[in-house]
């Protein structure tokens, strides 16, 4: 490895930590409102479904609805509430546009 990528690293390191660190010493030493509390509580799922929804219903760059990966999302979300296993969801979602694409 050369110097050059353990200097990155180092920085990304060092640059994630600073931007983290602050935050966590404020919300160690104050007591949050109940409704940051609740907030968040709830940027998990916003940035899940952020990061899932968008490509799940514009996959395609020409803009046209194709349903292939919407029925598989709707496979994946439907396996992954009644088994409650992530890896079987995505097997399942996986499994859902190979069976689309035959």
């Amino acid at each position: 490895m050369s110097n050059d990528v353990l200097w990155i690293i180092v920085g990304m390191a060092v640059i994630t930590y600073l931007t983290r660190f602050p935050m966590l010493l404020i919300s160690s030493r104050l007591e949050l409102p109940d409704w940051v509390r609740r907030g968040l509580k709830m940027v998990p799922v916003g940035v899940f479904s952020s990061l899932t929804i968008p490509p799940i219903v514009f996959h395609r760059p020409d803009g046209v609805f194709d349903p292939e990966y919407l029925v598989a999302g709707i496979v994946a979300l439907a396996v992954g509430v009644w088994k409650k296993h992530i890896a079987l969801a995505l097997v399942a979602g996986v499994g859902a546009v190979v069976l689309w694409r035959l």
